[in-house]
């Protein structure tokens, strides 16, 4: 299959998983949201989870280059860490039912892709943002910085934790806004809280 053709694919059914959940789909379903007979869909992605993995790894790619994208236009450290937030934000706001619960239960590699995102890709260039941040007076020159971003990156685990906000109860967004704002606040020096209050506002 063309790559082209592929990446379609992959988008039309992430877009399908931001609708309607990873749990709910089963792959007869799936094959037909997509145009595809069953023999087909397991000609291009093996099973269920097989799809599912190369939709995740699709996402997170995009993710990465809007990242890039994002940051190339901003000037300070602790601005790039509130525009990062806000990204994230509204990457959940757009998957209000995706089921990490079921992904981390039932899919492990499409879990371990997850983590090793955060860990291989996020937690060193947050850190990167801290300490140039530091350095130019925009957060608190006492941080622990290593302590500091593995926080972070725990409550994100736990905002994905549905044992602790199960999804019909709780809003994931409002969760991790919740967690994340006065957190990062916290962090920041008066100079720091005055170059990104209009990022806190839209927040």
């Amino acid at each position: 299959m063309e790559e082209i053709v592929l990446h379609q694919l992959l988008d039309r059914a992430n877009q399908l998983l931001q609708q309607v959940g990873v749990g709910i789909l089963h792959e007869e379903q799936l094959a037909v949201a997509l145009d595809l007979s069953l023999t087909s869909f397991r000609e291009v992605f093996g099973n269920k989870a097989g799809m599912l993995y190369l939709v995740i790894q699709r996402n997170l790619q995009r993710q990465r280059q809007e990242h890039d994208e994002l940051l190339a236009n901003l000037a300070t450290p602790v601005e790039c860490i509130l525009a990062l937030l806000h990204h994230s934000l509204q990457e959940l706001r757009r998957s209000p039912h995706y089921d990490y619960q079921v992904l981390r239960q039932q899919y492990p590699d499409c879990w371990v892709l997850i983590q090793d995102y955060l860990y291989d890709y996020s937690l060193p260039l947050l850190t990167r943002l801290l300490r140039e941040g530091m350095r130019e007076g925009q957060f608190r020159s006492d941080l622990d910085v290593g302590m500091v971003v593995h926080i972070m990156l725990a409550q994100l685990n736990l905002v994905l934790n549905e044992e602790y906000f199960p999804p019909e109860h709780t809003n994931q967004a409002d969760v991790y806004r919740n967690m994340f704002a006065p957190y990062v606040r916290g962090l920041c020096t008066v100079e720091g809280l005055r170059m990104v209050a209009s990022h806190f506002d839209r927040m």
